[in-house]
């Protein structure tokens, strides 16, 4: 059974293996006749668009607008969809295993063409994670740690062009949500979720997922993204089985403000003409159907993500 959980919730099942006193957390043991999750996530309903961003606002134009619109802006998308409804960048994590393989997870964001890679990323509580930056230009990395109500800064490094650096990942006690963005290019953004054991996965393209070599039992079985409510069910993994489990999501429960659409940008007349050529990586689009993609009141708007019963 699907279910949806609570923030506090999902501390207590994270908290499980994150932010137990060392000496009380995961220990790797060999796994006899161990088990296979795998599965498909869903979203249902609309891509909401891209959040834009105008280039004028951050430094290193000529450089970050390689990837743009050609018009001065940039898109961030959060929301990344198949064509059959698969949903990209949701964490699966088994909550609960004690013990099993090696957690090697050595997790890895990348600084490229003003963008940070991937959107969602695990890490481990008191970790390093690297960041490693392929730009020819300057970034400056702020990360924060953040549960259901409260941010604060984890930290904020300066990272050299063409370098690589470390940082431990600490998290305060009840916190789970690792979130990155360049404090000088707002534009790049990222998240993270806090995983105590290594049998997690990312959904790929296609929304698919798969988790290998599972210890029998019983365990919670958590489904993340950073827009929406965590949803969670139980799972028994027998030995030498290979079970599918998936989970749907709707784009009518996203848990951000509805976009500010429009058509036009007040500020694109301020650029340069030599601003506005075709970018030169990659052309950024709207991941969105073209019905979201004009003006509305906010009456309008909110028609594509409530019922009528919710409006």
């Amino acid at each position: 059974m699907i279910r949806k959980i609570s923030l506090s919730l999902l501390v207590l099942f994270v908290s499980l293996g994150v932010n137990l006193p060392q000496g009380w957390g995961y220990e790797v043991e060999r796994v006899e006749n161990g088990g296979n999750l795998k599965g498909k996530i869903y979203l249902e309903g609309q891509v909401p668009p891209a959040r834009v961003y105008h280039l004028i606002f951050s430094p290193n134009i000529e450089f970050c607008r390689s990837i743009s619109d050609g018009n001065g802006n940039r898109y961030l998308h959060e929301f990344m969809k198949a064509e059959d409804g698969g949903f990209q960048d949701v964490v699966i994590s088994l909550v609960g295993v004690e013990k099993g393989k090696p957690f090697n997870h050595k997790p890895i964001i990348w600084l490229e063409d003003c963008q940070i890679r991937p959107f969602v990323t695990p890490v481990r509580n008191n970790h390093p994670v690297t960041i490693a930056n392929n730009d020819p230009i300057f970034h400056d990395i702020q990360a924060y740690t953040l549960d259901s109500k409260y941010t604060f800064q984890m930290f904020n490094k300066p990272v050299p062009e063409k370098a690589n650096i470390q940082e431990d990942v600490e998290f305060r006690p009840g916190h789970y949500i690792f979130r990155t963005q360049c404090g000088v290019h707002d534009y790049m953004q990222s998240w993270g979720l806090a995983v105590g054991n290594p049998y997690f996965d990312v959904t790929n393209e296609n929304g698919e997922y798969e988790i290998a070599n599972i210890p029998p039992g019983t365990y919670h079985l958590i489904a993340w993204h950073p827009n929406m409510e965590v949803q969670a069910q139980t799972v028994t993994i027998k030995p030498n089985e290979t079970i599918e489990m998936g989970f749907s999501f709707n784009s009518k429960e996203i848990r951000i403000p509805l976009h500010d659409l429009q058509t036009s940008y007040r500020l694109q007349t301020w650029l340069k003409d030599g601003h506005l050529v075709p970018p030169k990586v990659k052309k950024q689009d709207h991941n969105s159907p073209g019905d979201l993609l004009v003006p509305h009141s906010w009456e309008e708007r909110s028609k594509f993500y409530l019922d009528d019963s919710e409006q």
